[in-house]
């Protein structure tokens, strides 16, 4: 037959070949290729194709298959082809690898799409942030150069009247870095000694805290009335130094017990007082709680009427002081002597325990000097004995002369005796 296709519009000839039981095969026409393929071999699509025709596809430059897709078309009997909708993909491009760096925002990093790149803290970006994969040369790869991350810099830290600071030995410094100052002699810091560099709010430089202050700072000497120190005393105080006041007896501190030198040569807070004992003091007063408006239909209320307080004012105190420090009174309570005051009484009997402590004190020591010297007397040698030793001793030598002076130590104590009467 000379059909070269199937056609709707010959029933008779259908019917005929029906009836003759003879079998008519339908060509395919042009395909539809899927998207990003071609036909292997850079082959040309023909107008029509015979049934059982396979078409072997490719894809084009910079794509890839699909896993698990059919890369081929068949033109089945019945004059259609097997259906592909998708077999190919872009190629990826290289992961970029940003050192002290990360890929921020990102598809799948295959052709035509694009990837954001970031720093991590304390770097800044130098390039483009922003990439696209590109086919360039038959191959995939990113449409610029990458970019790369440095720490970002700081400027030298400010200098500051009558201090320094430490400074570093390159002189040179990036976020995160770190300096103390230090102030002269008699010069007290005020704020805090360390800053450290930090990003500034562009993101791209670096900044420093704020530098302190060297200030001459002296607070005067704390005094209130009917008071005193609590700590050690000082000739001077300066900045930072703090100091805790106490009352005297028969007073009651009102305020806060610490205070501590300012920067402004004050004490803060201000410094407390001391109130008598019993005394009647003015309350704080608050303010009272905003109260609702009143619901439609309901009587407004009447607040009762208080009688005014009446606030005692403190007594006089008519004291005396002393200083306990240059800068401490202390009370001297005053004492009224009357005639037969328990005081009085309690003086003279103090006297009169003393004078007999006294005499028994010497009393004990004459008794004492008595029996040492009955012990001496006691424990002395006889002349007698004396005597005889030395005629030993003499032999013959001048024994008249020995006796006269024997006879004459006899006779003048046998005349000792009769005086002392000892037998």
């Amino acid at each position: 037959m000379g059909l070269s296709s199937c056609s709707g519009g010959v029933p008779t000839v259908v019917l005929v070949l029906l009836f003759l039981s003879s079998t008519v095969l339908c060509d395919c026409p042009t395909p539809t290729l899927p998207p990003r393929s071609t036909l292997r071999g850079s082959e040309t699509l023909k107008d029509s194709y015979d049934t059982g025709t396979v078409l072997r596809l490719v894809c084009i430059p910079g794509y890839e298959f699909i896993p698990r897709a059919r890369p081929s078309l068949t033109c089945s009997p019945g004059g259609t082809w097997t259906e592909v909708t998708e077999l190919c993909q872009g190629k990826r491009c290289p992961v970029p690898h940003l050192e002290n760096g990360e890929i921020l925002e990102s598809d799948d990093l295959r052709l035509g799409e694009t990837v954001t790149l970031g720093c991590n803290a304390g770097y800044r970006m130098i390039g483009e942030s922003t990439l696209q994969c590109i086919l360039r040369g038959g191959e995939v790869r990113w449409h610029r150069d990458l970019p790369f991350c440095e720490q970002i810099p700081c400027p030298r830290p400010a200098t500051i009247s009558n201090g320094r600071y430490d400074a570093d030995s390159t002189d040179s410094y990036i976020v995160g870095s770190s300096v103390i100052y230090r102030c002269d002699a008699d010069y007290s810091l005020i704020g805090k000694s360390t800053i450290t560099c930090r990003v500034a709010a562009d993101g791209r430089n670096g900044e420093w805290n704020s530098p302190p202050e060297c200030r001459k700072v002296k607070c005067a000497k704390p005094s209130i009335p009917n008071g005193r120190l609590g700590t050690i005393y000082k000739p001077s105080y300066t900045y930072g130094d703090r100091v805790t006041l106490e009352c005297n007896p028969g007073y009651t501190l009102v305020g806060d017990s610490w205070v501590r030198c300012d920067a402004d040569n004050t004490w803060k807070p201000s410094l407390p007082r001391c109130d008598k004992t019993g005394a009647t003091t003015k309350a704080t007063t608050r303010s009272p709680l905003p109260v609702p408006p009143p619901l439609p239909g309901t009587p407004i209320p009447v607040p009762p009427i208080v009688p005014p307080t009446v606030v005692v004012p403190p007594e006089v105190d008519e004291t005396t002081f002393i200083p306990m420090y240059p800068t401490q009174r202390e009370t001297i309570p005053t004492v009224e002597l009357g005639s037969g005051s328990a005081s009085g009484s309690g003086n003279v009997v103090g006297i009169i325990f003393g004078i007999i402590f006294g005499l028994i004190v010497l009393a004990a020591l004459i008794f004492a000097a008595v029996r040492w010297w009955n012990q001496r007397k006691a424990k002395a040698p006889d002349n007698s004995q004396v005597a005889s030793e030395k005629e030993k001793t003499m032999g013959d030598q001048s024994p008249q002369k020995f006796r006269s002076k024997t006879s004459r130590t006899v006779q003048h104590f046998s005349a000792l005796e009769l005086k002392t009467g000892t037998p």
